[in-house]
């Protein structure tokens, strides 16, 4: 199974809770970026009043999903701490069989597309 994996998740910011978000997705970008070299894109977004994150990752692959899954089990534990809800969690491109049955285990449904009919990643840019 082979081609690009793109998750895209979506949740709301407990009030009050802004200034903690920015500090926690800021140290877990420093962590992915530093534990995860395969990991093509890995990018946070908040909306305009801090309420609502979104946080995209391009992936070369399901394998290093799975791996990104295992190694920021510390970060999902408390990641509720400061983050209210779930709003949707999308994955585009093919998995793997250990990745559906791992994700069948998360309490919050997600969207998977697994045909990539079209497009191209680069990875600089001209």
């Amino acid at each position: 199974m082979s081609g690009p994996l793109i998750y895209v998740g979506t949740y709301t910011v407990k009030p009050g809770s802004q200034e903690q978000a920015r500090g926690r997705l800021a140290e877990l970008v420093d962590f992915v970026e530093t534990n995860e070299p395969r990991l093509i894109a890995f990018n946070t977004y908040l909306d305009r009043d801090g309420t609502t994150v979104s946080i995209v990752q391009v992936h070369p692959d399901s394998a290093s999903m799975e791996f990104h899954m295992q190694v920021n089990a510390k970060h999902f534990a408390t990641a509720f701490d400061w983050l209210d809800t779930s709003i949707g969690q999308q994955l585009f491109g093919p998995i793997s069989d250990e990745l559906a049955a791992e994700l069948a285990k998360w309490d919050e449904p997600y969207t998977h597309v697994p045909f990539h009919e079209a497009g191209f990643t680069r990875t600089t840019v001209r």
